[in-house]
């Protein structure tokens, strides 16, 4: 009858054992398979006696598969509990060791010193786990059962292959209970990732309608940059509009003059085909020349935002001064211009670039502007400088106005902030400037002092623009 047990659970535990060397990666793999191993070779061992083979050295493999039996147990009930087992494998050792030698000397009582040996590894582990008992109560009710069996068969029957058949049950028991155990585990884990996976679920909708939200929001900001700079063109604009005036009445004078001569020579008589056709192509000019400016009018306040294509930067400088120049002159300041005419063409938007110069070439106006009531015979200079380096284009406005205190440098380009009188300034200007430079993936270095101040920004060639 023992024989056939013997038997069976041999085969099981052949089982049982390739079945976890497929898990051998994980440790928990691991640790099944090392607690099925002591308990294997007893059955190994009992399979090849009962069929004749025996040699001396298989009662020496025996006690000490017994003796490590409680060691690869306790490492898989630690397993169960929030220890680091390998904190106290090291004691373990210092638990078998002795209890080896015991079972070598004292052969006639190495199923007690076996014994003896499961008790204090087991109390080991339960002093490990006090604290935590309540929530390891299935751990010390499996720990004590393969104790109370040794016990019972050692002092009834006193047959090695009793005591080995009765661990090899309680090992597969104990392997049941932890696979249920790992079952549970795996149960609860999928149980909070289906929890997860909802909550993850709704996380996601909740993502996609801040996304769209913040679509809409950018569409809304991106509308109000457009119309913040078409404010600061307006801005820009009505500074300028005496000069404006000026420029579009230079050429309907002329256009009066030369119709208001051409009617007297008509009422006297006196019309000469030739010289009307040459007062004809003057008045053809100057229509031209006030078409242009009012173009030019019209196209820098139109509504739109930056559109960016190769652009000239001296053609940007001379279309931003033909709305402006009227203004410097009237101000009294000469504008000297040291352009390249070699330089690159860069990757921008010519409004926004004509913009960025009206407003820092007014600004150093303003400076200039204040100086003088200070230094009443100052002389009024801006310098406009366009150069090239390195792939890098620059435009340098040097001006001798009243320059910028060091302390208040990094705060122009705050929106609203600003230095002038209530009502002559918004404080868009500048911080709109720097937005523009920025779009562009261009750099402004400002050095100030008492003599002026000196604007250097620096446009990248080949490097597309922002956005």
């Amino acid at each position: 009858m023992q024989t056939s047990i013997i038997d069976m659970l041999f085969i099981l535990l052949a089982f049982l054992i390739c079945q976890f060397f497929i898990f051998i990666r994980s440790r928990k793999g691991k640790l099944l398979l090392l607690f099925l191993i002591p308990t294997f070779i007893l059955i190994f061992i009992s399979f090849l006696e009962n069929r004749g083979t025996y040699y001396p050295v298989f009662d020496y493999i025996m006690y000490i598969a017994l003796l490590f039996y409680p060691y690869t147990y306790s490492l898989l009930a630690l397993d169960f509990s929030p220890f680091i087992v390998s904190n106290h494998l090291i004691k373990y050792i210092y638990f078998i060791i002795p209890f080896i030698l015991l079972a070598v000397l004292f052969k006639t009582y190495s199923y007690l010193i076996i014994l003896l040996l499961h008790i204090v590894l087991y109390c080991y582990l339960l002093l490990i786990i006090k604290d935590n008992i309540r929530l390891k109560l299935h751990i010390l009710i499996i720990m004590l059962i393969p104790s109370i069996f040794l016990s019972y068969n050692f002092i009834c029957f006193h047959e090695t292959e009793t005591i080995i058949i009765a661990l090899a049950f309680m090992s597969i028991i104990t392997i049941l209970s932890v696979l249920y155990e790992y079952s549970r585990r795996i149960k609860f884990i999928n149980s909070r990732i289906l929890t997860i996976n909802s909550l993850n679920k709704r996380l996601n909708q909740i993502i996609t309608r801040l996304r769209q939200r913040n679509d809409t929001l950018k569409k809304i900001i991106s509308q109000k940059d457009i119309e913040l700079l078409q404010i600061a063109r307006h801005a820009s604009l009505a500074e300028v509009t005496t000069g404006i005036a000026h420029e579009l009445a230079q050429p309907l004078t002329g256009i009066k003059c030369i119709s208001q001569n051409m009617i007297d020579d008509i009422n006297y008589d006196d019309f000469n085909q030739a010289e009307a056709v040459t007062d004809l192509v003057k008045i053809t000019s100057l229509v031209d020349r006030s078409a242009s400016i009012i173009d030019h009018i019209r196209t820098f306040s139109c509504k739109r935002g930056f559109s960016f294509q190769k652009a000239d930067l001296n053609a940007c400088v001379l279309n931003a001064i033909e709305l402006i120049s009227n203004q410097m002159k009237n101000s009294g300041i000469d504008l000297i211009f040291v352009l390249d005419d070699s330089i690159p063409k860069i990757y921008g938007d010519n409004l926004s670039l004509e913009q960025l110069f009206i407003n820092f070439i007014l600004n150093s106006r303003d400076a200039i502007v204040l100086k003088k009531e200070t230094i009443k015979d100052l002389n009024g200079i801006i310098t406009i400088t366009t150069t090239c380096n390195d792939e890098i284009v620059k435009l340098i406005i040097e001006d001798n106005g009243i320059g910028i205190p060091e302390d208040i440098i990094p705060k122009i380009w705050t929106p609203f902030f600003t230095t002038k009188q209530k009502g002559k300034g918004t404080g868009i200007g500048l911080s709109l400037s720097h937005r523009i430079i920025k779009e562009h993936n261009a750099d402004v270095l400002i050095t100030s002092s008492e003599e002026g101040t000196v604007f250097t920004i620096s446009f990248p060639v080949r490097k597309s623009p922002a956005g």
